[in-house]
């Protein structure tokens, strides 16, 4: 029972801050339609087992699940977008701060082998109607023509997968939320490198940016959209892979 103003102790607080952390629940839905899949940074950098130090051994474990939820959305005729990172012009398009922090000091190790072209893991390589949007940073949307083909697209909701769930994933499901677009976060289709960093910032979304959904109820909801398989699609001119 909610208290009156004035009555709220810490105990109530708390508890109710973790069961938001845990249980909460935004009131989104997959919008018919309108709803896009954005996988981000499924690069072999990432998936491709031990090729790199940027490795995450979740994202491989990942890709069929993920290739599943690719295949809801073709299905549907429903917009699919993959970012994928790519450092050139010398490095000059990739933000100084980020190559200071310690996730990012490997890089000066592969300086010409890493992230110098877009390789998306060939298991989920995008198909002719995908899209494919070239970041430079943990944000989809810093830098890039996300925004404006989203609502190109008429897109109102975006569900994210890819890695890393704490870094790219989660920076992207903000900066989509401040966009003004409903974000839907797929609890096992993200993944990171750190199992508590998971939960974190799982939590975090799920209180206050998302709604967090497996990868099977955003695939079930998909399919029984009402219209799925009508929308026309866009075809891609120029698209790397």
């Amino acid at each position: 029972m909610q208290p009156k103003l004035g009555e709220f102790t810490e105990e109530w607080i708390l508890q109710e801050a973790r069961r938001q952390y845990e249980e909460g629940r935004a009131s989104i839905e997959v919008d018919p339609g309108k709803t896009a899949l954005i996988v981000i940074d499924m690069i072999d950098e990432f998936v491709k087992p031990g090729w790199c130090p940027f490795w995450v051994p979740d994202a491989t474990r990942q890709v069929p699940k993920i290739r599943e939820l690719i295949a809801a959305f073709h299905a549907a005729e429903w917009p699919v977008i993959y970012l994928a990172y790519e450092i050139g012009v010398k490095g000059l398009n990739f933000p100084t701060p980020e190559r200071l922090m310690p996730i990012n000091q490997p890089l000066n190790a592969y300086t010409d082998e890493i992230m110098q072209r877009v390789a998306i893991y060939e298991d989920i390589a995008p198909q002719e109607q995908d899209l494919v949007i070239l970041k430079h940073c943990y944000s989809g949307f810093r830098g890039t023509e996300l925004d404006l083909v989203l609502r190109s697209l008429g897109v109102t909701t975006v569900v994210i997968c890819g890695t890393m769930t704490n870094f790219c994933c989660g920076s992207t499901a903000r900066e989509a939320f401040w966009h003004g677009y409903k974000v839907i976060f797929g609890s096992d289709v993200n993944s990171t490198d750190d199992q508590l960093a998971q939960e974190a910032e799982l939590g975090t979304l799920r209180r206050g940016f998302a709604r967090i959904m497996r990868a099977d109820d955003i695939i079930a909801a998909v399919a029984s959209a009402p219209g799925a398989g009508s929308r026309d699609v866009v075809r891609p001119v120029g698209a790397r892979e």
